[in-house]
């Protein structure tokens, strides 16, 4: 029932967002992308079960500060999703402007997965950045309450930094981040942390030519194959080492 009550709350925040943005009627321009990509990864694992997926993002800002966010994910069936083919992310996030290249953001995101029953879960997120000539430095927290869904909660906090080569058309973005939750059911608790607490850390190389970036990621993560695979939401090949391509499509 808690976990119904959670979702609910967190549809009604996105949608009242949303509805603010139609009535708004603000000038701003909406952006998005298009990605394929050899296997799509989250925090170090594997959301396709290792297999091509398709990322869509679109963005709509609200205000200067306020924006939303839609996403689609093909998951190919993955058993982390209790076999689900689709994944449906939205969000709703304020950005601060402190001033001297610092800016706070905080948000709620839901994850949504169609045809799948209790499966669904919400987080709560919070990103304190700061510009440094080309570079952008973040540091960022996304939790997630108890929820049956994911089996307790879940705490996910790290650090990024990344930014253009400047006179070039390349990027770089590496990051670093730890997960932590309760548990109060190993079973679904491996959906997210499928070794318990865990270390997860990546690095991505881009070159953009007009609206298009080509690239590859490294990601990696300290949990033990296994343990790994004791949960059926947890297949051990999709939390090793990985080298993924991808090629994304802005508009």
């Amino acid at each position: 029932m808690a976990d119904r009550r959670w979702r609910a709350a967190l549809c009604s925040a996105v949608l009242c967002v949303t509805a603010s943005e139609a009535a708004a009627q603000t000038a701003a321009r909406a952006s998005g992308s298009v990605e394929v990509t050899t296997d799509h990864r989250r925090r170090g694992i594997s959301w396709s079960d290792g297999k091509v997926a398709l990322d869509a993002i679109a963005t709509l800002p609200v205000t200067g500060a306020l924006r939303v966010e839609a996403r689609a994910t093909t998951l190919r069936g993955s058993p982390r999703h209790a076999g689900a083919d689709l994944g449906l992310d939205g969000s709703a996030a304020y950005v601060a402007d402190l001033g001297g290249g610092l800016t706070v953001t905080g948000g709620v995101t839901g994850h949504f997965f169609p045809g799948e029953r209790e499966t669904s879960y919400g987080e709560i997120d919070a990103v304190l950045g700061y510009a440094i000539g080309p570079a952008q430095i973040e540091g960022f927290a996304h939790y997630a309450p108890p929820q049956d869904s994911i089996g307790g909660d879940n705490l996910y906090l790290g650090a990024r930094v990344g930014g253009s080569i400047p006179a070039t058309p390349y990027s770089i973005l590496a990051h670093v981040g730890r997960t932590t939750g309760g548990t109060d059911d190993f079973v679904r608790a491996a959906r997210l942390r499928p070794d318990g607490d865990y270390t997860d850390w990546g690095v991505r190389v881009e070159r953009t030519v007009g609206n298009v970036a080509i690239g590859v990621r490294y990601s990696g993560t300290d949990i033990a194959d296994e343990v790994a695979a004791a949960s059926p939401f947890a297949n051990r090949e999709d939390a090793g080492d990985r080298l993924t391509a991808h090629i994304a499509l802005f508009f």
